[in-house]
């Protein structure tokens, strides 16, 4: 079916909205680190930033390999090996995910800083934590969770008919697992180190708060931009930031998809280990063991610590924190969660959108849309901000730079909106995922019979296509809503007065040497998440509560 012109029009604009607010401003980072002409580059600067890729390669292979060890143990240990302790594992690796980024950037000071209670109180040491042994460190700590969260659900997916086939066939169950089991899940391995890898290398708060003198390129970028003022350097070192993430998302789009990994979906929950070894079962449990108290205990100390008056001198209960952070202005946290409702709405929606007009073939240049809508998970969030900043400071929001200089200076730089679209830009890969997960499963009779029916294009796809894939966008919806409320890489750099946002005021307070204040706001921004989530599950899936306690009901009332 042809068509109308309305429709191929809105696609057009699309396409060009992907272009604009994604692959120009990445493009502006080479152009103005490379060609601008405003500042020379001198071999110095050169060296300095091979410097900064070195320090990030430190970095960032060793937080992968051990996050990924971790998550691989923790899924095991939750959901293969047979233990009461199960479910405490599947929770505790889910915390981290509503914690702010750098929260363990807090707890640690507080334990092994130069006023740290074990470090000083405990072991009377007064050496310094800082460098990138404690970078790695919290990296795992936090980066483990997303490990577990995706090599669980590859766990889950497990055929078990193999499992039972090389069992019959006499196969030992140490072989079954590095023979069968092992192989099955080396596609959702090797994907979850490179995105771990993408997100070590992006991380620029951990470096900067327990990095000390040690730099890497992400907390480099953000020196060069708002100590130094040079942004010459600071998209030199964009450019070389972005060569290794591109790298990875290459790699995991064209080699890794391909690879030839096919099982049925496992819906059972008896999918444990028959047989373990007892030194297997230690090994399993001692390292998700040590996950978890790392977890609980950054935890329980930013608790402690909101509610200490002076930490490393006066450990009494105090409110103080509290009242401080209370009595400023409170608009932070009302921008935070317009922000966090918005994009989580919009991004959503077009990222089910596009997923629904690619895998249809409904639009024109399938395979570029798919790749402009995907290729955000592969930035940076710093270096996306820096796109936007030497491109949207700009008359014609950009574009000015070259043609129609004598316009109007309308300027996208310096905006609320500005703050929007990056996290629009940025997050619209989660609902293009989540679509393309779900329409995999659809028949697509279904959209065929309405159309054939003498449905438009836009009924099919608002009255037809979205109830189908209201999951889809529930899951989107949930996953951009928690990551927006913490994001700080792509918005730090675009922030104005008048439009704080309470993970910046979280981080200021934290450089400050606040730790008390930084931990009393943690405490609440995790809060507020928590109850954004609880809100809209409860709005989203009221229907369905509503339908079992009524069933609820009926079955106690004909007892």
């Amino acid at each position: 079916m042809r068509q109308s012109w309305v429709s191929k029009l809105s696609q057009g604009f699309m396409i060009l909205c992907l272009v604009y607010f994604i692959l120009l401003p990445i493009t502006g980072v080479f152009v103005y680190g490379f060609f601008d002409e405003q500042k020379a580059l001198t071999l110095q600067d050169l060296v300095r930033v091979m410097g900064f890729l070195k320090n990030s390669m430190i970095v960032s292979v060793p937080a992968t390999v051990l996050s990924v060890v971790f998550g691989i143990a923790l899924s095991l240990t939750a959901y293969r090996l047979p233990s009461r302790s199960a479910g405490y594992f599947r929770l505790i690796g889910l915390i981290p995910l509503i914690d702010p980024p750098f929260v363990g950037s807090i707890a640690f000071i507080m334990l092994f800083g130069r006023n740290g209670l074990i470090t000083r109180y405990l072991l009377g040491l007064d050496s310094s934590p800082y460098g990138w042994h404690g970078i790695v460190l919290l990296q795992v700590l936090s980066l483990s969770s997303i490990a577990y969260l995706l090599i669980s659900s590859a766990i889950r997916k497990i055929d078990l008919s193999l499992e039972d086939a090389a069992r019959n066939l006499g196969l030992t169950e140490l072989g079954i697992f590095f023979k069968v089991t092992l192989p099955m899940m080396i596609p959702e391995i090797a994907n979850t180190a490179l995105l771990i890898f993408l997100m070590s290398l992006a991380d620029f708060t951990t470096p900067l708060i327990i990095g000390g003198a040690f730099q890497t390129l992400a907390s480099s970028i953000y020196i060069q931009i708002t100590g130094v003022y040079n942004m010459k350097v600071a998209s030199l070192t964009g450019a070389a930031l972005l060569l290794p993430c591109v790298a990875a998302f290459l790699i995991h789009r064209y080699r890794l998809d391909q690879a030839g990994y096919v099982s049925e979906y496992n819906d059972s929950a008896q999918i444990h280990f028959r047989v373990v070894h007892p030194a297997v079962r230690v090994g399993l449990i001692a390292l998700s063991g040590a996950i978890s108290v790392m977890i609980l205990t950054k935890n329980i100390f930013i608790l402690i610590g909101a509610f200490t008056r002076h930490w490393g001198h006066d450990y009494a209960f105090s409110l103080d924190h509290f009242k401080v952070v209370l009595a400023k202005d409170f608009s932070p946290f009302i921008n935070t969660i317009r922000l966090a409702v918005t994009v989580a709405v919009v991004a959503s929606l077009l990222g089910i959108l596009i997923a629904y007009l690619v895998r249809t073939k409904k639009t024109v240049f399938p395979k570029v849309v798919d790749f402009l809508a995907l290729f955000p998970a592969a930035i940076p969030g710093i270096l996306f901000g820096i796109g936007y900043l030497v491109v949207f400071r700009y008359p014609l929001f950009g574009v000015g730079r070259f043609i129609f200089e004598d316009t109007p200076r309308v300027i996208l730089l310096g905006t609320e909106l500005i703050i929007y679209i990056i996290c629009i830009a940025r997050f619209i890969n989660v609902g293009t995922r989540a679509g393309y997960a779900t329409l995999e499963h659809l028949d697509p009779d279904l959209e065929n019979a309405a159309l054939t029916l003498g449905a438009s294009w836009f009924f099919t796809f608002t009255r037809v296509m979205m109830p189908a894939l209201k999951d889809a966008f529930f899951s989107a919806f949930f996953k951009n809503l928690s990551t927006t409320m913490t994001t700080l890489g792509a918005i730090i750099l675009l922030i104005l007065p008048s439009n704080k946002v309470a993970i910046q005021l979280l981080f200021q307070t934290l450089v400050s040497s606040s730790i008390g204040g930084a931990a009393a706001m943690a405490l609440l921004i995790s809060m507020t998440n928590i109850a954004l989530l609880v809100l809209f599950h409860g709005l989203f899936y009221s229907r369905q509560y509503y339908e079992r306690m009524e069933r609820w009901f009926y079955e106690r009332r004909s007892e």
